[in-house]
């Protein structure tokens, strides 16, 4: 009974990660008309790392001299976030946010095929295979000679490749060290990369959009909190199939702030895609842990 109340938590921490970050995107998205990317990502950067720098104080014994040991790696996983950001954050201002969420269900596929590549683990021909139908399901939703090619489509690729790289980085980060430490330092380094490129650029915002601003980084801030309370309550492998529910968020949404739905073919991509990734995760899931 335990173990099945946590994967239920765990299951419903998910779900709540999944409609926070689907409604910070279109907060994204509507600011972004008025604010650069890049000065909004630092907003994230800065309002993430305050409401965290709190958890500092919980962290067990020994766990900032522990971390000075892997500060490479740290910097990597910041990096690729901060990149995997700004391409997400490019998408949301020229793309419907389902179409973005959809392309962004092809980072587990991305993950496999770095994983093989740095981590020389086992993929296997069903793996590839899912990989290229995951794949089709992108080429679906962008549709290449079809429609135009739009920079928010390569923009949400590219963050899930970022994404993807990040996650390699945390699985080597995951083992000796704490969530909450790789999340914060993800933040805080965001806000550098961020100020270099936002600066020069500055637009003061208007007083009238800082609630949202605000409301923006704190709904970051609640999804990674409640992600990293999901991967707490229960195997990762197991919550991370719940990831998809980003989709239906983003669609409500979608509808609620900007009137608008996906076309057929988005939502044809978008389950080929889950088919794919999920044949995965439940490979992923029946392994030994």
């Amino acid at each position: 009974m335990a173990v099945r109340q946590s994967v239920m938590a765990g299951v419903v921490w998910m779900v709540l990660c999944t409609g926070f970050q689907a409604a910070a995107s279109g907060m994204v998205r509507m600011l972004s008309s008025d604010i650069g990317v890049f000065q909004l990502l630092l907003f994230h950067g800065l309002i993430g790392s305050v409401l965290m720098t709190p958890y500092i104080a919980r962290l067990p014994a020994g766990t900032m001299a522990r971390a000075r040991t892997h500060l490479g790696k740290y910097f990597m996983r910041g990096f690729l976030s901060f990149v995997g950001m700004a391409a997400s954050f490019y998408a949301y201002s020229v793309m419907d946010i389902a179409n973005v969420q959809a392309l962004l269900f092809t980072t587990p596929l991305f993950t496999i095929l770095l994983a093989s590549l740095m981590l020389d683990e086992f993929v296997g021909v069903r793996g590839w295979i899912a990989c290229l139908i995951g794949f089709l399901g992108a080429l679906i939703i962008v549709r290449p000679g079809f429609i135009d090619l739009n920079l928010g489509a390569i923009g949400a690729l590219a963050a899930a490749l970022s994404f993807a790289a990040a996650n390699i980085v945390i699985r080597r980060l995951s083992v000796t060290e704490n969530p909450v430490l790789i999340t914060l330092a993800a933040n805080v380094t965001i806000v550098p990369f961020a100020a270099v490129i936002a600066i020069p650029e500055w637009v003061t915002p208007a007083w009238e959009d800082v609630p949202l601003i605000l409301l923006m980084g704190v709904c970051f801030m609640l999804a990674q909190i409640f992600l990293a309370l999901s991967i707490g309550a229960a195997d990762a492998r197991i919550v991370q199939s719940v990831n998809f529910l980003r989709l239906p968020w983003a669609v409500l949404f979608g509808w609620l702030m900007f009137r608008e739905l996906p076309d057929l073919w988005t939502y044809i991509g978008a389950i080929v895609i889950f088919l794919a990734a999920y044949d995965v995760l439940m490979r992923e899931r029946k392994k030994p842990r």
